[in-house]
């Protein structure tokens, strides 16, 4: 690949990431609001776009990094919500390194 073409691979995959994480977030709401709705309710009854504001995303972040999926006792909401999380980093971790590379190699003038 060269070198000019990286910067459009890189942020294809941010992109599809970006996908792949919306399809994850459907998924534990999902989960949430049927099988645990006490805490669905109590984290704001969160959706993609419904309901979709700060206090919202604030508390499914809080979920995923507090791992307060472990009080629920549900085997698969737990591998979800740790996925998410794994995922979460290395998504932060790509974008922040790409944004990186990217100041320190500017694109050249056309």
């Amino acid at each position: 690949m060269q070198p000019e073409g990286l910067p459009i691979s890189l942020g294809i995959t941010l992109f599809a990431m970006v996908i792949v994480w919306f399809l994850l977030i459907k998924l534990l709401f999902n989960r949430l609001e049927r099988a645990h709705a006490q805490k669905y309710e109590a984290m704001g009854r969160p959706s993609l776009f419904l309901r979709n504001n700060i206090a919202t995303g604030w508390a499914t972040l809080k979920f995923l990094v507090a791992r307060e999926h472990r009080s629920l006792n549900d085997s698969y909401l737990s591998k979800l919500s740790d996925g998410m999380l794994i995922f979460f980093i290395v998504y932060l971790m790509l974008f922040f390194g790409i944004s990186a590379w990217l100041v320190g190699h500017p694109v050249p003038a056309a």
